[in-house]
């Protein structure tokens, strides 16, 4: 099974001089745990509401930080068409929650989470089980 169906398309994006309590106003808002982070509409990083956190727990102001501060220096994406095995591996080898999606030309397409991941999981178990239980 590949990620396309599982990903979480409806993203929220911010340019990367967005403030980080811009960021964190905004997935609060939407009711979010992270935002792609975009330069010239091209994705460079992701932030989350635990980057926030942990500008607040420094004691750093949250209007003055941006977002281009807050993200891992390399950005980790795949493809739509990346196995839900290939992304679940990537992600527990860079210890990162979130994937982003993007097609052939760096465009994004959406986001892989963890919390995709187990409902593919738990979608392709209950396949197998309605499978199993079928009448010959």
């Amino acid at each position: 099974m590949d990620i396309a169906s599982l990903i979480t398309r409806s993203v929220l994006t911010l340019e990367e001089g967005a403030s980080l309590r811009d960021a964190a106003v905004q997935m609060m808002e939407r009711g979010v745990g992270s935002a792609v982070v975009l330069r010239d509409g091209k994705p460079v990083g992701i932030v989350t509401d635990r980057d926030a956190l942990k500008v607040i727990a420094r004691g750093d102001d949250g209007e003055l930080v941006a977002v281009r501060d807050c993200i891992a220096k390399k950005l980790l994406t795949a493809s739509p068409d990346t196995t839900v095995v290939d992304a679940a591996r990537l992600m527990r080898e860079k210890n990162f929650r979130h994937l982003v999606v993007v097609d052939d030309g760096g465009t994004l397409v959406g986001v892989f989470s963890m919390r995709d991941l187990v409902v593919g999981l738990l979608r392709e178990r209950s396949e197998l089980l309605n499978a199993s239980t079928a009448p010959a």
